[in-house]
């Protein structure tokens, strides 16, 4: 039986928002493992724990290409934390970088995508797309579709996609399944334009859920009612 292939959006806040902390990833080094007979993941992961390019580089006044290059190095060494996590406990992985980073991992390439997929490896995708001025979550479309994904799977710290922001409409209802086209008519901000155009495009199938609810990913797996689904309608 071939494995399902997801990519995992994760932000960087899975390490901490305030300091770092390590037990998150554990959890999903664990839940990985439970899963890796079914599963093979790929993961991008954000650098906003560190340094968000918008908001900081807006801050300290610099170039907004600069900005969004020193937070795509975030995402590097996010992704170099993840790596040494997992392999302590004993996930199997690989960390491919957008930037050339040969101290760090090989570059993103077909070939290199291919590789640690024969090897059964989780890939972790770092560096962004390698251009300034996109997003992790256009990032995400983009490692997804390089590795014949057939869902991207975006943990937030929400419960899903509501039809408003429930933090401060408290009247907001949860959405189960929406298609592209009611997403786009409800405005829905699921992901930044670019991105959802691109997995609009390719029929790319986003589930949305909350990253920090316990065993999220068995769940996300086993339930196809967690969280929310976002796919094209035939």
């Amino acid at each position: 039986m071939s494995k399902k292939r997801i990519l995992l959006k994760l932000t960087g806040t899975i390490l901490g928002s305030n300091t770092f902390e390590a037990h998150h990833l554990i959890s999903l080094a664990n839940q990985m493992k439970r899963l890796e007979k079914q599963v093979q993941f790929g993961i991008v992961i954000g650098g906003g724990n560190i340094f968000r390019g918008s908001q900081h580089g807006n801050l300290l006044h610099i170039k907004p290409a600069i900005g969004h290059q020193v937070g795509m190095l975030a995402t590097v060494m996010n992704g170099l934390l993840m790596h040494d996590i997992f392999t302590q406990h004993g996930l199997h992985n690989s960390i491919l970088s957008a930037f050339a980073c040969p101290e760090i991992g090989p570059a993103i390439s077909s070939i290199t995508i291919e590789s640690a997929l024969d090897r059964q490896n989780t890939i972790i995708f770092t560096g962004g797309t390698g251009n300034p001025f996109f997003t992790t979550d256009t990032n995400a479309i983009l490692r997804a579709l390089q590795m014949d994904a057939q869902q991207v799977w975006k943990g937030t710290d929400v419960d899903g996609i509501y039809t408003q922001d429930p933090d401060t409409h408290p009247e907001a209802l949860l959405l189960r399944k929406v298609t592209y086209r009611q997403a786009l008519d409800k405005k829905l901000h699921i992901m930044d334009a670019t991105a959802f155009a691109l997995a609009r495009e390719y029929n790319q199938t986003i589930r949305v859920f909350n990253i920090f609810e316990k065993d999220a990913l068995i769940q996300a797996f086993e339930n196809e009612d967690f969280g929310s689904l976002v796919y094209t309608q035939d």
